[in-house]
């Protein structure tokens, strides 16, 4: 019979044990002293926008980053690994379906003061208002042709090379990127035109606006626009977000 001192958190207990009980206790008491690794949540850089409204929001100057982004998966919130396709870390995390961006937010509520979440349509574009290009013209006046107009005059300004965070235009507030070739989410449910009016259910919503150079929707599994396709509107080059909170 032999005594082992076994670690539990806060205290330690002595525990009597004999032959193959003593590989159990010392195994039980390593994991309990390893215990789960910590990993913090970035503190997001953000400024303040005020709304037409008179509301005030703390708004991410820039969209969440690849760095920020792996943080999160090596904390084991964030089920997605960008490494395989992007290594630059001050890069925006692209790639991101609307599960992935919830995620993040989890993540990131669990250990910030603030609390985060996504702007509604209505927010993203007042905010990025001053930078967005202005709509132009049509090509087509005929309405059977809206679709041939609306393709050719969608056409992104930006192309579909990624660049680096903070390569496109800057508001007077000091937020970045907001007319990049990113498409950013919002918390806005798109359930089609039937179902206008209606209220419906977050967790099954079928689809989200997308902020970005001209507004599209896009189905809340996609991850490549490319691949996934487009609900409404011209389809984006690249999908990521943006946070916001309520100013205090």
């Amino acid at each position: 019979m032999k005594t082992v001192t076994t670690a539990k958190p806060g205290k330690t207990v002595a525990v009597l044990v004999s032959g193959a009980a003593l590989v159990t206790v010392l195994i039980g008491a390593m994991l309990l002293q390893r215990g789960p690794e910590p990993h913090s949540a970035p503190v997001l850089q953000s400024t303040r926008a005020r709304l037409q409204d008179g509301r005030t929001l703390e708004v991410q100057t820039r969209e969440v980053t690849v760095a920020q982004w792996q943080a999160c998966h090596k904390a084991g919130f964030c089920t997605l690994d960008l490494a395989p396709y992007r290594t630059d870390a001050e890069y925006p995390a692209t790639g991101l379906s609307y599960p992935d961006a919830m995620e993040f937010l989890r993540w990131v509520n669990q250990s910030d003061k603030a609390h985060w979440r996504l702007p509604t349509a209505a927010e993203w574009y007042e905010i990025a208002r001053e930078v967005l290009p202005e709509t132009p013209d049509p090509i087509f006046t005929d309405p059977s042709l809206s679709w041939a107009s609306a393709y050719l005059t969608e056409a992104s300004r930006t192309g579909r090379a990624l660049r680096p965070s903070g390569s496109f235009s800057r508001t007077a507030s000091g937020i970045e990127d907001l007319d990049g070739n990113v498409w950013e989410w919002t918390q806005d449910c798109y359930a089609g035109a039937n179902d206008q009016g209606k209220t419906i259910d977050i967790d099954r919503c079928p689809a989200f606006v997308m902020g970005g150079e001209h507004e599209a929707v896009m189905s809340y599994l996609v991850r490549d626009p490319a691949r996934g396709g487009c609900a409404v509107g011209a389809p984006p080059a690249h999908l990521g977000m943006r946070l916001v909170s309520e100013a205090s």
